[in-house]
């Protein structure tokens, strides 16, 4: 894969082992230097918030887990898409679950501002193949 100089990952999932495993695989394949991880939605919301004041917004891939307490990944879904373009444009999110039923994979597949549903754990393989498509159809 060619790196993207300042290409940044942002992780959002509940469950610290599969952030743990995802940072490492993310490291380990040179997807990213920047990989950035929330246990929670709201959080990751305030932070790409706080993004709206940068001259320059980083390329950046979300991947997101659908089931999740407080705010789930289409809670968080609807929370962004009234994000102001300037982040949405560099945004590219990617969700995950552990179980993929109909519905999810239906809802994945209906929103616009989702790239592709993938299985968790992540492949490797997998997950660079997605991130290169994205870059190489976007940017």
């Amino acid at each position: 894969m060619n790196s993207i100089p300042d290409l940044r990952v942002i992780l959002i999932d509940d469950n610290d082992i599969d952030l743990l495993l995802h940072e490492k695989l993310i490291s380990l394949q040179q997807i990213s230097r920047t990989v950035l991880s929330f246990t929670n939605a709201n959080k990751a919301l305030e932070f790409l918030s706080s993004n709206i004041t940068l001259p320059h917004i980083p390329p950046t891939v979300i991947l997101l887990d659908i089931q999740m307490p407080e705010m789930d990944g289409f809670e968080f879904l609807r929370s962004f898409d009234t994000y102001p373009q300037k982040i949405k444009s560099q945004c590219s999110i990617i969700m995950v679950s552990s179980s993929l039923d109909f519905g999810d994979i239906s809802r994945t597949n209906a929103n616009p501002l989702v790239v592709r549903l993938l299985k968790k754990p992540l492949q490797a393989r997998e997950l660079k193949d997605v991130i290169e498509g994205i870059f190489r159809d976007n940017y």
